[in-house]
């Protein structure tokens, strides 16, 4: 019992150690412990425990990092009146993933439309940022957008964000990997997710579009290119990977035609 309750202490040690530190502590609890969880079986004293587990959310999410001492500033500009198209650009620019889509932003939005028709209801999963694409999606502003997001400040402005547009749905400070909240969707968006999500815990993306079944269309990507701009056979290897995922789910799929990111959707037969 006494070792049982030692192993106790070391975890809640760890687990206290990220949620004190400034870069882990606006991620979600469950994170925070699955990754406690990791690193205590691994080391043997708390010390090189927390270093390893914040040494893997880093891995993990560090260089998707937003520059978020800025978007504060822009959502301020954006209630103050300035034009909501152009402060969504510069907010937009501040996340790799969506900075490398901004450029095609538009036409990323209606080649996905065109195949899975108009939505009623989006559920956008590990969102980030990507709710700042609403406005050059092409949708009617009374689509309900649903995001889900790890990251508590990335919470508060899509949250804030939608208030200010007037826009139904909601965001809600949520890890995938523990779940999905239950959601009316017709289309959910899984976009550069699923790597980052099997990094973390193999089989996760099959697991992922078995709790998203009652979900017609699920829209997956892909990138083409690592973070330093090398191809590295990513196309090849991610197209694989998602047909593996459709005969896995039980779904159909077609592959998109945008060359800048693979995109795929999987759908119900």
């Amino acid at each position: 019992m006494a070792e049982r309750q030692d192993v106790s202490d070391f975890r809640q040690t760890v687990i206290e150690g990220l949620a004190s530190s400034s870069r882990c502590r606006h991620l979600t609890a469950g994170l925070l412990a699955r990754t406690a969880d990791w690193a205590v079986a691994r080391h043997a004293k708390p010390g090189p425990a927390l270093k390893a587990a914040k040494r893997k959310l880093h891995q993990v999410f560090g260089a998707y990092a937003v520059k978020l001492d800025s978007l504060e500033h822009h959502l301020d500009a954006l209630e103050a009146g300035d034009e909501t198209h152009a402060v969504c650009r510069r907010i937009l620019r501040l996340h790799h993933s969506t900075a490398e889509r901004l450029s095609f932003v538009e036409s990323f939005h209606a080649t996905i439309w065109n195949h899975c028709g108009t939505p009623r209801h989006i559920l956008d999963l590990a969102a980030g940022l990507n709710a700042f694409s609403l406005p050059f999606s092409g949708l009617d502003p009374a689509v309900c957008y649903t995001a889900i997001e790890i990251d508590r400040r990335m919470v508060d402005a899509v949250s804030r964000f939608l208030a200010v547009t007037h826009r139904p749905g909601g965001c809600l400070w949520h890890d995938v990997l523990d779940g999905i909240p239950p959601a009316n969707a017709d289309v959910a968006l899984v976009l550069k997710t699923l790597p980052c999500l099997e990094r973390q815990k193999p089989g996760a993306a099959v697991d992922l579009m078995h709790r998203l079944e009652d979900i017609p269309d699920i829209v997956v990507s892909y990138p083409v290119r690592s973070l330093g701009g090398v191809r590295k056979n990513m196309p090849q290897t991610y197209r694989a990977q998602a047909q593996a995922l459709a005969a896995a789910s039980g779904r159909d799929i077609t592959f998109l035609d945008l060359n800048q990111e693979i995109v795929a959707v999987l759908s119900h037969h």
